[in-house]
């Protein structure tokens, strides 16, 4: 995995909070865990953002061999 020691931007940090306020809606998270699962949010959003850049030029090749 690599690491990345830039810092997040307001897009990741909004999906994070939009997933967390999920979490305090159902309940399943409690308020001593919060900051906790916020940084936890926060690294899932940029690593779910870099698979989604990671996959999307593989998809352009794929379609561009198919022609």
């Amino acid at each position: 995995m690599k690491i990345i020691s830039t810092a997040y931007s307001s897009k990741h940090s909004l999906k994070a909070l939009r997933r967390i306020h999920k979490m305090i809606i159902r309940g399943t998270i409690s308020w001593a865990e919060l900051h906790k699962m916020y940084r936890a949010m926060l690294h899932l959003e940029r690593y779910m953002e870099r698979l989604t850049l990671q996959n999307r030029p593989s998809s352009k090749k794929a379609s561009r061999k198919s022609k």
